[in-house]
């Protein structure tokens, strides 16, 4: 989304990355509780809210890569092959002891090892954990049809199915059910497999043909009780994992990077210890609203999308249709999801850091 882009535009990686995107313009949501006899429908445009595009669908392995480079040409950093395998802290910095016997000295230790934090667990951060019972296949697949930037979002009782634009006749998927289900749909034939997704994606993109292999991951909800701990700041899945509705994910994270360099830089500017407890307090209470925002907003709607109770399905689809037909809500629902108003960063707000 607009803010995360500056921020990787900050990184000097996007303008690599970014041929191989493609921009949203359209948010189509489709209640699919029912028949599509009858149909409610809500199409999101970014021009309704000023905007050219409401952001970009980027493949993770492209900015990883992009991303990479450029570390890589950073004099100041050194790159080390090797695990975090414990640390000990002090009154005037911190030792991390790696797996290949390397002993590291500094004054801040930042983990952004993912949802399996060693760095988390060490510190003895606790964290609150919810498995849905569902499972997401993601995958690239070339169609015959254009997708006319449009990223259609299926609502269905056992999980969104979503179909998001890429460069020329591509998209990518990410398709939610049950447990049970994706299992089984991973183990059909491929023919057959991708016969039920034509079916699913009610031939919008014309005939589809698989340009990646599926692939099914988890989904579970994670936050950790606390984003810092004695010379020790978490980040991105480390602090936090949220379900995939709504592609809020990355761009969380992204703005826990960019507001902990914010607050680094400043202090280091000012001759303040990086790793000092008054300088953590201050990203751990700029960070706390947001982030909790987040992992309650998107577990709820997926509460409400993912269920097929009559009474909340007459809600979900009644509230479409509202939110629908009144511009001032629909434009407020937009603004909010794309440009949250909680902890602007400088760099989210494309200035230097």
């Amino acid at each position: 989304m607009d803010g995360s882009v500056n921020i990787l535009k900050a990184t000097n990686a996007w303008d690599k990355a970014l041929p191989h995107g493609e921009i949203l313009q359209t948010l189509r949501i489709i209640d699919d509780s029912l028949p599509l006899t009858d149909p409610v429908q809500a199409d999101f445009k970014s021009q309704e809210i000023g905007l050219d595009a409401f952001g970009v669908n980027m493949p993770n392995n492209v900015l990883r890569a992009a991303l990479g480079d450029e570390v890589k040409k950073l004099k100041s950093v050194t790159i080390i092959s090797a695990a975090l395998q414990d640390f000990e802290t002090d009154d005037f910095g911190i030792t991390a002891y790696l797996d290949d016997g390397t002993k590291i000295r500094a004054k801040l230790l930042v983990g952004a090892d993912g949802r399996y934090s060693k760095t988390r667990d060490i510190a003895g951060i606790t964290c609150k954990e919810k498995d849905y019972g569902q499972q997401a296949i993601t995958c690239l697949m070339s169609h015959e049809k254009p997708h006319n930037n449009i990223s259609t979002e299926f609502h269905r009782p056992s999980g969104p199915f979503t179909m998001v634009p890429l460069p020329g006749h591509c998209s990518s998927l990410v398709w939610v059910d049950f447990d049970d289900k994706i299992e089984t749909l991973t183990a059909m034939d491929e023919d057959i497999f991708l016969q039920t997704l034509q079916d699913k994606s009610k031939d919008l993109l014309g005939t589809i043909t698989l340009r990646t292999n599926p692939q099914a991951w988890p989904l579970k909800s994670l936050k950790a009780k606390n984003l810092t701990a004695k010379r020790v700041a978490l980040v991105a899945e480390a602090a936090h994992v949220i379900h995939p509705l709504g592609a809020q994910g990355l761009n969380l994270s992204l703005r826990d990077v960019a507001t902990l360099a914010e607050i680094l830089a400043d202090a280091m500017r000012s001759g303040q210890d990086p790793g000092s407890k008054v300088v953590l307090d201050q990203y751990e209470r700029r960070r706390r609203r947001d982030i909790a925002s987040r992992v309650i907003g998107t577990d709820k709607f997926n509460r409400m999308v993912s269920n097929d109770s009559k009474i909340l399905r007459h809600i979900r689809r009644t509230g479409l249709k509202t939110i629908a037909n009144i511009t001032p809500l629909k434009e407020l629902m937009m603004q909010q999801g794309l440009t949250p108003s909680l902890d602007k960063s400088r760099l989210s707000a494309g200035k230097q850091l």
